[in-house]
C-alpha cells in the first residue's frame, strides 16, 4: 500500500546524502549562471592548429649563433660551406642569415639563427673542414652553449667559457649582446655562390690580405 501523501509537495525528490532533498531547479541554474559568467559561447574554440602555431613566449627572445674556425679570411670560409653544403647528402640547406666575417683568430659564420638551423649550420661548414674542428656558439637569452663538431659530425658539448678565451673578443660580444651582428657589416653569404665561385674563393681567400 502506498504511503505517499498526495498532498505533500515534496513527494517524488530524491533524499540526497545528507538526508534532505536535492537543491531545487532555480539554484542550479543560478549557480550555472556564475560558473558561465565572462566566458562567450560565441568565440571559436581553440584547435590543435591554433596551439601548434602560437609562438612560445621564449621563442620571441633573440638569438645569435657563432661559428667559430681556423679558416684564415671570410671569403674562403664562404666557400667552403658551400662546398660543405654539396657534400651533405642529408639534404640540410644553408640557414637564411649566415654569412661569414673576417676575425683575428679565425673567420667566423655568424647569423639570428635558431638552435636546429644553427646546429645545420655547423654540420654544413665541418663536412668540408673535415679533420678541422669548429666550435658553434649559440645563444637564446640568458642560455648560452657551445658545442665542437669535426668532419660533419655533432661532438661534445663544452662550457662556452672554456672555448672564448682562444677566439676573438668579437665571438664573446656577440654572444653576450655587447656587439650587434649590423655593426659587423653586412659580411659574406656562402648560399649564393656556384661551385665554381665557391672553389675559387677558397683559392683566393688562403691568405689573410
Amino acid at each position: 500500500m502506498s504511503t505517499v501523501d498526495p498532498e505533500d509537495p515534496r513527494q517524488g525528490e530524491n533524499p540526497d546524502s545528507s538526508g534532505g532533498t536535492d537543491r531545487p531547479a532555480d539554484d542550479i541554474d543560478a549557480e550555472f549562471a556564475r560558473l558561465m559568467e565572462g566566458i562567450s559561447l560565441d568565440e571559436a574554440p581553440l584547435t590543435v592548429e591554433d596551439v601548434l602555431t602560437e609562438p612560445a613566449e621564449e621563442d620571441a627572445e633573440p638569438t645569435v649563433a657563432v661559428i667559430a674556425t681556423s679558416v684564415v679570411t671570410a671569403k674562403a670560409l664562404a666557400g667552403v660551406i658551400r662546398l660543405g653544403r654539396e657534400a651533405r647528402t642529408d639534404g640540410l640547406d644553408i640557414p637564411t642569415g649566415t654569412r661569414t666575417l673576417d676575425s683575428s683568430t679565425g673567420a667566423i659564420a655568424a647569423g639570428p639563427l635558431a638552435e636546429t638551423a644553427a646546429h645545420d649550420l655547423a654540420a654544413i661548414a665541418s663536412a668540408a673542414l673535415q679533420r678541422n674542428g669548429i666550435v658553434l656558439f649559440w645563444r637564446r637569452g640568458d642560455r648560452m652553449t657551445a658545442t665542437r663538431y669535426k668532419n660533419g659530425q655533432r661532438g661534445e658539448d663544452i662550457s662556452p667559457a672554456i672555448v672564448l678565451g682562444a677566439v676573438d673578443d668579437v665571438v664573446e660580444e656577440l654572444l653576450l649582446g655587447a656587439t650587434d651582428l649590423a655593426e659587423l657589416g653586412d659580411g659574406l653569404d656562402p648560399s649564393v655562390l656556384s661551385r665554381a665561385q665557391a672553389l675559387e674563393w677558397i683559392a683566393s681567400g688562403k691568405k689573410r690580405k
